[in-house]
């Protein structure tokens, strides 16, 4: 057994040379050469002999230990370690897979209970007992250093170099809650192991309550109502721990997401307008606003479904006729220029209603193009027009109603 006075002494007297090797120990172990440099930085113009002696009382004292099948590697014993880690307030996440085994064995540890009741073993029943306290307070231990690592999680994103990708800051962040929130929101749901197994355990232990005050007592009433309080104390922690992570978490992850959504549909909507202008990007998500757009953007949940639908855009394929088919209808006919048709209407006249005469002499042409020729034929100085009642026409596609005129030769010879 080693000294724990001696081993005390030497973490406090060595403290200033410990602490930096904390540090270089998280990330890997160190060579007996490295080992020597590092300390005879520090130590200055102490001799070789020194150093080697410092190195031998750490070795006795099991605060540095030998890395296995390498003898010449050195690093820190896992538990001193973990003590100065604990000194120095840093905090490592665990795994949510470690507190479903303690809850496994927690469970276990309640049928013990029961079977140790059943056979009146007074010894066995409070071994049990101490058991499952110890266990739990493990569980309180592994949350409250869970929780401050979270913390520190948040933290060294918030803090990081700015020039650095959101993606990248996040990275962390998003880790851990796909390996530990996600799989802790399941653990302590209201259905959840957590919930279910201690909510079993607490009933044997009122259970063993109330036995001892009917049957008589076997262990002290301190030990089971202390078990007791201890799991109500767990089952608070656990959704404290939750409650936190997600305040913590849940911000920066749906920043890095939206963020990561958001560059990604703007990207492609831009490509696509570069390439096909603004007509490129989809219409089926253009309907977003259900307001004035100068003073509504639309809640952050259209503007996600917006950005959503743009990272799923696809253009259609253009489709081209091959060269060798042939044209299944006979090509349509150039329009007519104003001077054709100033032409036919001079060689029809006198016109007695010049709508009818174009819905008549035009058939295949649009509404649209009908009163673009009355227009422009009742207007032009080498007619003479003299306005009819009201009438109805009927072109291809609508009904029209309005005053044609009768088109007749004009007096005044036109000068071409």
């Amino acid at each position: 057994m080693i000294d724990p006075k001696r081993v005390l002494r030497a973490l406090a007297e060595h403290w200033n040379m410990l602490e930096p090797l904390c540090d270089h120990f998280d990330q890997g172990t160190l060579s007996l050469s490295e080992l020597r440099t590092r300390l005879g930085a520090q130590l200055g113009d102490h001799e070789p002999q020194a150093i080697t002696a410092l190195i031998d009382q750490w070795l006795k004292l099991d605060i540095l230990i030998a890395v296995a099948k390498s003898p010449n590697r050195f690093e820190l014993n896992a538990q001193i370690h973990d003590f100065l880690a604990y000194l120095r307030k840093e905090h490592r996440l665990g795994l949510c897979l470690e507190i479903e085994a303690y809850l496994r064995h927690l469970e276990r540890l309640g049928q013990y209970i029961e079977s140790a009741f059943a056979a009146r073993d007074a010894q066995e029943l409070a071994r049990q007992l101490r058991l499952l306290d110890m266990r739990v307070r493990d569980v309180l231990k592994k949350l409250g250093n869970d929780e401050q690592a979270l913390i520190g999680v948040a933290e060294r994103a918030k803090t990081s170099d700015r020039q650095i990708p959101l993606r990248q800051r996040y990275a962390e962040v998003l880790a851990t809650w796909d390996e530990y929130v996600e799989p802790m929101i399941h653990l302590v749901s209201a259905s959840g192991p957590f919930e279910t197994g201690m909510r079993q355990v607490e009933n044997t232990l009122l259970k063993l309550y109330g036995e001892q005050q009917r049957l008589g007592t076997l262990v002290e009433d301190d030990l089971i109502l202390r078990a007791q309080a201890r799991i109500l104390e767990m089952q608070g922690a656990a959704q404290l721990t939750l409650r936190k992570a997600r305040d913590l978490l849940l911000p920066l992850r749906e920043e890095a997401r939206r963020h990561n959504a958001v560059t990604r549909g703007a990207a492609l909507a831009l490509s696509a307008i570069r390439k096909r202008g603004l007509d490129a990007v989809p219409q089926a998500a253009l309907p977003l606003f259900t307001r004035p757009q100068s003073t509504f953007l639309g809640s952050s949940s259209q503007v996600e479904s917006y950005v959503f639908a743009l990272a799923r855009f696809e253009a259609k394929p253009a489709t081209f006729p091959k060269a060798s088919q042939r044209q299944s209808r006979p090509a349509t006919r150039a329009p007519l220029t104003v001077k054709e048709m100033l032409g036919r209407a001079e060689e029809a006249l006198p016109v007695p209603d010049l709508m009818q005469w174009l819905i008549e002499h035009e058939r295949e042409a649009g509404s649209d193009e009908l009163l673009y020729w009355f227009s422009r034929l009742a207007r032009d100085s080498r007619f003479k027009r003299e306005r009819l009642p009201r009438a109805a026409y009927h072109t291809r596609e609508h009904q029209i109603s309005l005053c044609s005129y009768q088109l007749t030769e004009s007096e005044t010879p036109y000068v071409r």
